[in-house]
């Protein structure tokens, strides 16, 4: 269970976040494998050790991974091409020999994210050569372990262009526009239909409503929060779906140096806490947000919380690295105490 947003500031700039909603350790926090999550700064030129077929970076990027290996959860490149990638039960897959015999290229699903940041400046780009791209069956061994996640994809780039990329056709991929929000399962033309659904809703408070031109109703509170009652408010990805795409629609226009606080505030809500979503009874790992991540896409800045901490932790792009770095994230509580 994932979700995330795009913002536009006043003057254009874009800010981009996402939750990583996750049954399965990142930072040490549970038993079991742990991805030992870090921020990872990848300089052009540098060789990805991918688990089917290197390849040499062309873009300098800068993103949340697995340390030492070619998974890249989400990132940014030099050029402010930005994406990520999270659960679609409807995620298809071939062979290798089989997509090679097509004339197509395997990819990993898994290492897509990375490939397409060290490979694209831009979202045309990807338009223009996505159809090329299928995802081989050959899971990703990490630590001994079989590992294969079942994803889609979003980019965006500083034009504030984007598109989602689904791979439901043996492995290759429908493509659609971006309305700036994501969730998980069903595909995605599912959750554009049923945004329709909840068109009555409104971030204006009611202050009167009159029942057969005669009975004349109060809110309660004064009607503040009355237009958007009815909202889902649970943790399905429709319902986070319909949350993110209103709230993202109906916030106040804001200056860019308010962008990462407006972006956290809108993902406020859409954070789930550890013991809501156990997929059994008897399963004591629990999906929930394991972080948060977010853009400043022009300053090409990423900021990162968890799930095990208060802190933030900030990285900016550095183009000058001749080597791949990795920066431990923040799991502490630090604040300010004055």
């Amino acid at each position: 269970m994932c979700t995330n947003i795009k913002l536009t500031a006043k003057n254009n700039d874009i800010f981009f976040g996402r939750t990583m909603d996750l049954n399965m350790s990142m930072f040490g926090e549970d038993p079991g494998i742990d991805l030992d999550v870090k921020i990872v700064s990848m300089p052009s030129g540098t060789t990805v050790e991918s688990q089917l077929k290197p390849w040499k970076s062309k873009y300098a990027t800068l993103g949340i991974c697995t340390k030492d290996t070619a998974i890249m959860y989400d990132g940014i490149n030099e050029y402010g091409l930005t994406g990520d990638c999270q659960v679609l039960v409807e995620t298809t897959r071939s062979k290798t020999s089989e997509i090679e015999s097509l004339g197509k290229i395997p990819v990993i699903g898994e290492e897509f994210v990375t490939y397409i940041l060290t490979n694209f400046k831009n979202v045309q780009e990807i338009r223009n050569i996505y159809s090329e791209f299928m995802l081989t069956e050959q899971s990703f061994v990490y630590k001994g372990n079989d590992l294969q996640f079942p994803l889609h994809y979003a980019f965006i780039d500083k034009t504030g262009d984007g598109i989602v990329l689904e791979p439901v056709i043996s492995g290759g991929f429908k493509l659609y526009d971006y309305i700036d929000v994501m969730t998980n399962s069903p595909e995605y033309d599912y959750h554009t239909v049923n945004i329709r659904n909840y068109i009555g809703l409104e971030n204006t408070g009611v202050s009167e409503k009159k029942i057969n031109n005669q009975l004349a109703l109060k809110p309660i509170e004064n009607g503040t929060g009355y237009g958007l009652l009815g909202i889902p408010g649970d943790y399905t990805s429709p319902s986070r779906f319909i949350r993110s795409f209103y709230y993202k629609n109906m916030i106040d226009s804001f200056d860019t140096d308010k962008g990462i606080n407006t972006l956290y505030s809108i993902f406020r809500p859409l954070i789930i806490p550890r013991g809501l979503e156990h997929a059994h009874e008897d399963k004591q790992m629990t999906d929930y947000t394991r972080y948060w991540s977010g853009y400043d896409v022009n300053n090409q800045t990423v900021y990162i919380q968890t799930g095990e901490g208060l802190a933030i932790t900030s990285k900016k792009m550095d183009t000058s690295l001749k080597e791949i770095t990795y920066t431990d994230i923040q799991l502490d509580d630090h604040v300010y105490i004055k």
